[in-house]
């Protein structure tokens, strides 16, 4: 199977494109928005290739020959972990720069690139480019309905001292501030069956509260994009993110940490989300500048990298 993008700016040639999956995975929006990201340089040709085992993959290396007709690849994007030695025994073979879009078991050095979330402890490297969320394709300029908002709750984390009662107290001192509005609580796979008991508890006629799992997988996500403001509880990192990346005016709720040492991540979004205290103290909620496009910054960095002089 071909997929052929054309680019918006065209190019001498095009960049041919390899790309690894597995079984369906939350990856494969990343490796889109990538993709659609690098677009905006030069003129893609994506080709689905096929995975094959540890063996298989071996036996390739040794016999330089990778099992599929396709152009000679320039990028060859991974994902999933299965995926790994097939795109090793493809580049032995064919040539190609390797990215991957998760932690690989193997040596970093192995891979060309890896893009991975800082909140899942990545560091910037020669081979890393730590991402502050996981890539998406910022949401286009909409109308939001008036008059609503999400509350985001996540739950207890090693780093975190997590409070019941303080982050109740936070979630209703908000929807008191704006009776009028019709509020949707939620939770995540890290709420606390008595959190999300007392989160219920504040169920009322413009406040609905619906647990991570008895909703659609897109549904929160959706929400975000349609509602007026966002708020989210500040060990939920990659939430806020997406917020700020879908252009959301957003709030974070503090949770206390077990170390004073503030969280460098959080600290550096002030300014860009509002913080509860400084919500509390009369500032208004206010959509990001300009929201955040991890996969236009690491598209940018792969054709410095790598594309710029074969285009």
């Amino acid at each position: 199977m071909t997929e052929t993008r054309d680019g918006a700016r065209g190019a001498s040639r095009e960049i041919v494109v390899w790309w690894f999956r597995g079984r369906p995975s939350s990856s494969d929006g990343q490796a889109r928005s990538l993709l659609k990201a690098l677009e905006s340089y030069c003129d893609l040709r994506v080709h689905a290739a096929p995975l094959v085992g540890v063996g298989r993959a071996w036996r390739s290396g040794l016999r330089g020959r990778y099992p599929v007709e396709l152009p000679d690849p320039d990028i060859l994007i991974g994902v999933g972990r299965e995926s790994h030695w097939s795109m090793l025994a493809a580049r032995w073979v064919r040539g190609g720069r390797i990215i991957t879009f998760s932690k690989p078991f193997l040596p970093r050095w192995f891979f060309d690139l890896c893009i991975v979330p800082e909140h899942m402890g990545a560091r910037s490297s020669s081979r890393v480019v730590a991402t502050r969320s996981v890539l998406s394709t910022p949401s286009e300029p909409r109308s939001r309905d008036a008059g609503t908002g999400i509350i985001i709750i996540g739950g207890p984390a090693p780093q975190y001292r997590w409070s019941d009662d303080e982050i109740i107290a936070q979630i209703t001192e908000i929807i008191a501030r704006h009776p009028q509005h019709r509020w949707f609580l939620t939770t995540t796979m890290q709420t606390l069956a008595e959190t999300e008991r007392r989160m219920q508890a504040l169920s009322a006629t413009n406040v609905f509260c619906i647990p991570h799992y008895e909703a659609d997988p897109n549904w929160m996500y959706s929400r975000i994009k349609d509602v007026e403001q966002v708020w989210v509880s500040e060990d939920s990192l990659a939430l806020i993110y997406q917020s700020l990346t879908d252009g959301a005016a957003t709030g974070i709720l503090p949770v206390p940490r077990r170390k004073s040492r503030p969280n460098r991540e959080i600290a550096a979004l002030e300014g860009t989300a509002v913080f509860f205290p400084a919500w509390q103290a009369g500032a208004p909620m206010h959509a990001p500048q300009a929201p955040f496009n991890e996969a236009a910054r690491c598209a940018a960095e792969i054709y410095k990298r790598w594309l710029q002089s074969a285009v």
